[in-house]
């Protein structure tokens, strides 16, 4: 069972079933809110930041039903969001806060932070409410957090390779020290 299935079993504010047609676009412009979750929080606690259940928890963008009802997505497709910050593929998921009409909600973490500003205004904290943002669908993959490190800080990149990252073998669920896989490790010393 996907982790944010649970979440979504959770009672809904109106009749989720009922989403008036939409006029359906390519781009959907929205206000991007970031924000702590419980289910993210609870993959963080387990240690489980690697693994698929943890991109699940963090990598979903949860929107409105009428707004992904214009875009033409369904629960888990896959949407590209971009602010002027950077972009990142999510998970598309309904939430059950809506009404809530062209804002979206993506977990703090590895894939918001893709695409929230680095400035933080003297405050330490950077901006993680009220951000313009776009969505769009696509057939791109989610990333699991390594691979996301790996796509946009370069982590674990040989200067030498000319391969794209993206097209780059996944390096998977398992750790991963000075850029050898736990597997590669003597002994596993680190």
């Amino acid at each position: 069972m996907h982790y944010a299935n649970s979440y979504l079993e959770k009672p809904v504010v109106g009749d989720p079933n009922v989403v008036p047609k939409a006029e359906p676009v390519k781009v959907l412009r929205c206000m991007l809110n970031t924000g702590s979750d419980i289910y993210q929080g609870a993959c963080k606690k387990r240690g489980s930041t690697l693994k698929e259940e943890y991109k699940n928890a963090s990598g979903t963008c949860y929107m409105d039903p009428r707004d992904m009802a214009k875009l033409g997505v369904e629960n888990w497709d896959h949407v590209l969001v971009t602010t002027d910050y950077g972009e990142v593929v999510v998970s598309a998921a309904r939430s059950r806060d809506a009404p809530h009409e062209g804002t979206v909600f993506i977990c703090k973490g590895p894939w918001a932070n893709t695409v929230v500003s680095h400035e933080t205004y003297c405050c330490s904290d950077p901006t993680y409410k009220g951000i313009h943002c776009t969505v769009e669908k696509t057939d791109r993959e989610v990333l699991l957090m390594a691979d996301l490190m790996r796509w946009v800080y370069k982590k674990y990149v040989d200067e030498e390779d000319d391969d794209v990252v993206e097209n780059m073998e996944s390096l998977g669920e398992r750790p991963f020290y000075n850029g050898r896989k736990w597997e590669e490790l003597e002994n596993h010393e680190l």
